[in-house]
Parts: C-alpha cells; structure tokens; sequence
C-alpha cells in the first residue's frame, strides 16, 4: 500500500525476476476476474450497496483522470486494431471493399488518438516533444516492412504479371508507392497489384503535417494550451470536407487536402481534448460510462448496416475509440483483451502488409469459388506468417527502435505487448481499502 494506492507486484516465478511495479487504484477490479457482464453487474451493484470488497471510486470501472494520463498502453486498442485487420482481410478476400475502408478507418481512428496521446504524454513527462525521435520511431516501425514488401511485389510483378495491364499500371504507380503518395496519384484502379498503399501514405503524411503543426502550436500557445492545436484541427477538418466546393477533389491538386482523413484527425482532436482536466469531464460524462462502449459499439454496427453516410461510421469509430481508453473496463473489454484477438492487434502491421499476397496464393490454390473458405483459410494463413514475419524480420527493428523510446513509451510498444500475451496470467483478487 502506497499513498492509499494498491500496488501489484508481478514477475517471473522461474527465475524470480520482479517485473516493473505498477500502481492501481484502490478498489482495483482485474478484467480477469470480471469475465462478462453479468459479472460486472453483479460487482457494480455490490459497489452501490456499499460492499467494501469493491469500491464504487475505483479507477477500473470509473474514468480516473489522474490515472489515464498516465496510460502508456492502453488494453482494449489491440483487439480493435484486430477487428480492422480482420474486416480488412474479408474484405479482400471477399470482393466486397466497403468493409476494407471502414476497417481502415478504424486504423486511422486509432492512430490519430494514440499517436497525438503518446506525443502529449511526452511533454508532460520530459517537458517537450522531440521530433526527431519520433520521425526515427515512425521510420524505424514502418519502413523496413514497407519497402521489403514492395520489393517482394516488384519482383513477382515483373515475373509473373509484367506485361499484363495491371503489371504496366504497377511499375507506372511505382513512383508514387516509393513515396508514400500513392493516395493523391491513384489511376482509380482498385485491382492494381500494392493498391493498399494508399492508407499508409495517408498515415505518413498524417505523421509528417501534425506533429511540427502539434509543437507549433503548443509552443506559441504556451504549453498549457490546447485551443491553439484544437483551431488547426478544425481547420483541418473544414478544408478536407469543404474542399470538394471548391474543386473537383478527384484529381490534383484538389486531391491533397481531401486526402486528409476526418477519422485520424478526430482522433488527435479527442486526445487533445481529452488531456486536460475539464475536457476529461466533459467527455467522460458522455462516454466515460461502463455502458458507452458498447452503446457505442451497437451504434456503429447499426450505422455501417444501414449504410450511413461515412462520416457518421467514422465518428462513432472515434467514439468507440475514445470510450475503450478513458474507461478500463467495459463489457466489451473481455472480447478486445481476449489473447487470441490482441494476438492478431499486436501483429496486425504485418497482416495488413501480407494479406494481398496470401490471399492471392490461397486463391490460386483453393479456386475462387469458395468465399468464406478463402477469408478463413486466407485469415489463418496470414495471421501465420506475419507472426514469422513480426519474430525474424522486424523483432531486430523493434529492438533498434527502443533507442528512441522513453521508458514509458517501452510499456506500450510491440515488444512489451507481445511479451506480456505470451506470460501466463497470474490470478488476482481484489483488494479493500488498506490491504495489500
């Protein structure tokens, strides 16, 4: 007991290495533990009566301030980056693209509030943002898959498909895949072989605008402030939806600013405002109840099959988002901690950059017939090798990569996150007031 803090002590009960002390709340609640809703319910109503083995403060079932600005890794977001890499791979394999660019945003959506959270969080700890470390962790996380893959594809296309018309639209977009610009040049041609490239380059660019717009406008604002950054959000916003008045926003160079992503950018929006005392409130009054998620969950399925207009899917992207963070327990937790899911989040890179090929071999080898037998045997393959992929190929990377890192950002990144699936889950109980 620490401060009136419940502190939990884990390691390794071979070799008896402690592992790193964690803080919790008091009145913690293990998701282990709570294992569905009924279970959760039965532990709130406990609370509200009173019950001293749970507390109705405690930070698990409660938006905690103090406690969520201090989140390095947050549990729920790799089982969504799972459900986006799965939508994504049925969506390939299943001819049918509506799910490829929802499950896409949702990447984005995740990204834009992770990213823009860490950045905050570093200049809460070290008293600015380095952007040069950054733009190496970025680099060192997306490149090497990146241009490996694309010179896996250069070399089948040339073999195999080079003098097909989707081989010569290939090697004429190759420019563009090289520069991560593939979104603003695209010939229109969903087929052409690497097309996928276009929400990476989206991401890059993301990468390359807002951070420098993020420390500049901190830094003028005063570190404090975050209406200066909020205002170039909206900006932002306004002139990627408003730009299809004022020219055609298929073709240059109209398609710049429409290329910005509204879900990636109302994600680093929620983090913003979601760094600051009052904003917590005001967001955590809305979405802060253990019930938000999955409201918002059904929300979102709902809009998606009621084909709402996108904006609207892609808000409730956010939301969802936003309501999974700032809460560490809701009824959807036990689904998005789930190992098997967060399993396929952790590597999700890696099945996003190989699901085209894999899906392609499958199909080769199986017919096209057979839809749901494609995605499934398509989906275990790929989970398959880009697990391969993660452990020889870009594991050395990662491990380059923490030169860069603070300690806090080690708690959060794929090694950390890869590692703690792979320990074997230690019962919990919960703790009163003044135990240990």
């Amino acid at each position: 007991m620490r401060g009136g803090v419940t502190v939990r002590r884990s390691g390794n009960p071979v070799t008896g290495e402690s592992a790193p002390v964690t803080p919790e709340p008091v009145g913690f609640v293990s998701t282990r533990r709570l294992a569905g809703v009924a279970t959760a319910v039965r532990a709130f109503s406990r609370a509200r009566r009173g019950n001293s083995i749970l507390e109705p403060q405690s930070g698990w079932v409660r938006p905690n301030f103090d406690r969520f600005v201090a989140i390095r890794r947050f549990g729920a977001l790799d089982g969504l980056r799972a459900m986006s890499a799965i939508a994504v791979v049925w969506a390939h394999t299943s001819v049918t693209l509506g799910p490829a660019v929802l499950g896409v945003n949702l990447f984005f959506a995740i990204s834009g509030f992770l990213i823009t959270s860490l950045l905050l969080r570093e200049r809460t700890g070290s008293g600015g943002i380095s952007l040069r470390k950054f733009y190496a962790r970025r680099a060192l996380r997306i490149f090497p898959l990146y241009y490996a893959m694309l010179l896996v594809y250069i070399v089948l296309v040339a073999a195999i498909r080079r003098q097909s018309p989707e081989g010569i639209q290939f090697f004429n977009c190759l420019p563009a895949y090289a520069t991560y610009t593939f979104n603003w040049l695209t010939p229109g041609n969903i087929h052409v072989p690497f097309s996928f490239a276009w929400s990476l380059a989206t991401e890059e660019q993301f990468y390359l605008l807002w951070p420098p717009l993020l420390v500049a406008t901190l830094t003028i604002g005063g570190w404090k402030r975050t209406w200066p950054p909020l205002v170039v959000l909206a900006l932002l916003i306004a002139i990627s939806q408003g730009i299809g008045l004022v020219g055609d926003s298929s073709v240059m160079p109209w398609r710049i600013p429409a290329s910005l992503s509204l879900p990636i950018l109302l994600g680093a929006a929620a983090a913003l405002v979601t760094s600051t005392r009052l904003g917590f409130a005001v967001v955590s009054a809305v979405v802060g109840r253990v019930w938000s998620a999955p409201v918002a969950a059904v929300l979102l399925v709902v809009a998606i099959a009621a084909n709402a207009a996108l904006q609207i899917t892609e808000i409730l992207m956010v939301v969802v988002v936003v309501a999974t963070c700032i809460v560490e327990w809701t009824p959807l937790h036990p689904i998005l901690r789930w190992r098997p899911l967060a399993f396929v989040g952790v590597i999700s890179y890696g099945v996003y950059m190989l699901q085209g090929l894999c899906g392609d071999a499958v199909r080769i080898a199986i017919g096209e017939q057979q839809r749901i037998l494609i995605f499934v045997v398509t989906l275990v393959t790929v989970v398959v090798v880009a697990y391969l992929s993660f452990r020889f190929f870009e594991t050395p990377v990662l491990k380059l990569k923490r030169r860069y890192e603070t300690s806090g950002e080690h708690e959060g990144d794929e090694l950390s996150r890869i590692a703690a699936l792979s320990r074997p889950e230690v019962p919990q109980t919960v703790c009163d007031k003044g135990a240990y």
